[in-house]
């Protein structure tokens, strides 16, 4: 009992040394060249997770578009037309 009051004793007062001071530190860190290049390759690896195709289900990308266009389907029933139209010009609704 008096072990775990301790422990959340150091606990909180860790919590309330790092606390206020990591975003400042991560902040700092992100200035530097190397964590810009730590931001550039996490940004780039998920871009590339995203647009890559999975196990022939398509990409991440693909998969957010339709979920976009069939919500906002739901919405607007003339936009499935209007996202016909964008992508053949020579399509005429009927």
């Amino acid at each position: 009992m008096i072990r775990e009051r301790i422990d959340h004793r150091i606990e909180k007062r860790m919590e309330a040394v790092l606390e206020p001071r990591i975003e400042e530190w991560l902040h700092r860190f992100f200035r530097t060249e190397k964590g810009e290049a730590l931001i550039a390759e996490v940004t780039a690896d998920f871009l590339l997770s995203w647009l890559r195709p999975d196990d022939a289900k398509g990409s991440y990308f693909q998969k957010t578009l339709l979920e976009v266009i069939s919500q906002l389907s739901r919405n607007d029933p003339q936009f499935r037309e209007k996202v016909i139209a964008a992508l053949n010009p020579h399509w005429e609704g009927t």
